[in-house]
């Protein structure tokens, strides 16, 4: 089960997209300059600020919500050549470019503060929070002040990271056998990559349980923050879960921001050479993690069962769907008639159009609650059509709670579960992110063309 969570030309046809500068590989300042105004156009052209909000009686969203979006630009053998960050909040409601640093490929000039919904709700000083909020210390002086939402299960991709390191690092194989008990509940057993498997590709909270619990064993959690902080990647923090069940996974305790995400997924892609240093001068490369454990990893990112967020093939040919990454749903997930249940989720839409029409591939990972919505992954181009291979890592606050107008259409108020209308439809997202992700898509396709 998942966690339950004005129009500018996009320069589709970039003329003015700089070459890469160096040999190849080699990251550039200049292209990435353009690329952040690509994307910067591309979350003022979705309309993020038309969304309705189920808690405000289907009025629109009572402020911009708070969109954290980056973008890694690679070429073919997976090695950065341009970077982007975008912000959209009450602060920057028509978006702000973030700037990142050349060697680190990261940024500190944003003041990053724990999410604390009572603030976004109005329930609190909006502008007051204290140096406690802050997810990393030290930046109260920084050009850029930002409330990280939530991620959501996109947590769920830094779970696995922690335990494949344990695997690395020796002594384990995915083979090795867990069993898990939740407090007093017996869980059953399985090898590692039986637990992996359900977190990663259908979001089970039950294997996600296990696998927390099972770093907590063996002393594990405690080290996962500060192996990402290592890396330069302090921004993603899981902090606050229980240690006997595995659970408390909470808004204000775990943390991940898009740059930061992106990076991870660039080390999860993998490519020669040094990905980016550290702030302390370290390089990153791929060989954080071992081959056998990318590949297996990279390989339940593909088969990831939610094609929503960032696309919207689950829900195929729904009038109140838009188009978002051209991607396929895994066929694991698909019937005779191309209908994907996941888990328990069953979308009831025919996919084979979509499926056929698509040309990349995407491996990420998603999340969702009611307050938040997040995706972020890979993207490589299928054979046989235009190239582009990039990594793009998108976290809001835009949760099941906001729609669009057209699915606020089918909302019968009169019938109503847990504060929510019924609504006749699979959509679980609002199809702003997935507009987001064909805009950029677009670009990064224009980007790669000779």
């Amino acid at each position: 089960m998942r966690l339950l969570a004005p129009c500018l030309v996009l320069l589709l046809a970039t003329p003015g997209v700089t070459a890469p500068q160096g040999p190849p590989g080699t990251y550039s300042p200049a292209r990435s300059r353009t690329l952040e105004k690509q994307l910067l156009g591309a979350v003022r052209a979705v309309g993020f600020e038309q969304v309705l909000d189920w808690r405000r009686q289907g009025q629109r969203i009572a402020h911009p919500p708070n969109v954290d979006v980056a973008v890694i630009e690679l070429d073919a053998k997976g090695r950065p050549v341009a970077a982007a960050n975008v912000l959209l909040s009450r602060d920057y409601p028509q978006g702000r470019g973030v700037p990142i640093e050349a060697k680190t490929l990261g940024t500190r000039a944003v003041r990053f503060t724990r999410w604390d919904l009572d603030r976004w709700n109005g329930k609190t000083g909006w502008a007051d929070a204290g140096a406690d909020a802050d997810v990393v210390p030290g930046r109260e002086g920084a050009a850029l002040r930002f409330m990280a939402p939530y991620p959501a299960s996109l947590f769920k991709i830094l779970i696995a990271y922690g335990v494949l390191r344990q695997v690395d690092r020796g002594g384990l194989t995915l083979d090795t056998p867990y069993h898990f008990t939740n407090g007093k509940e017996e869980r059953g057993e399985r090898p590692l990559r039986g637990w992996l498997d359900p977190m990663i590709t259908e979001s089970n909270n039950g294997a996600t349980e296990a696998l927390v619990k099972w770093l907590h064993e063996r002393g594990a959690m405690a080290k996962l923050n500060a192996d990402l902080a290592e890396l330069g990647l302090g921004t993603l923090q899981v902090n606050g879960t229980s240690p006997v069940t595995g659970r408390s996974w909470q808004p204000g305790s775990i943390h991940m921001t898009a740059l930061d995400t992106a990076r991870l997924f660039l080390l999860i892609n993998g490519g020669p050479g040094t990905l980016w240093k550290t702030p302390r001068g370290r390089a990153v490369t791929a060989a954080e993690l071992s081959d056998t454990s990318r590949t297996f990893l990279k390989k339940l990112l593909a088969e990831q069962g939610f094609a929503e967020g960032l696309s919207s093939t689950v829900v195929c040919g729904d009038p109140n769907a838009r188009p978002g990454l051209p991607v396929a749903e895994p066929s694991r997930w698909l019937d005779g008639e191309g209908t994907a249940t996941v888990g328990t989720n069953a979308f009831k839409r025919d996919t084979r159009p979509c499926n056929a029409a698509a040309q990349v591939e995407f491996l990420h990972k998603t999340g969702q609650t009611e307050n938040y919505g997040s995706d972020a992954g890979i993207v490589r181009a299928l054979p046989g059509h235009p190239p582009r291979h990039y990594v793009i890592a998108f976290l809001s606050n835009l949760g099941y709670r906001y729609y669009d107008a057209g699915v606020a259409g089918t909302a019968n108020f009169q019938d109503e579960e847990n504060g929510f209308p019924r609504v006749v439809t699979g959509i679980h997202f609002t199809q702003t992110i997935a507009d987001l992700g064909r805009r950029v898509d677009e670009v990064m396709k224009q980007r790669s063309a000779p």
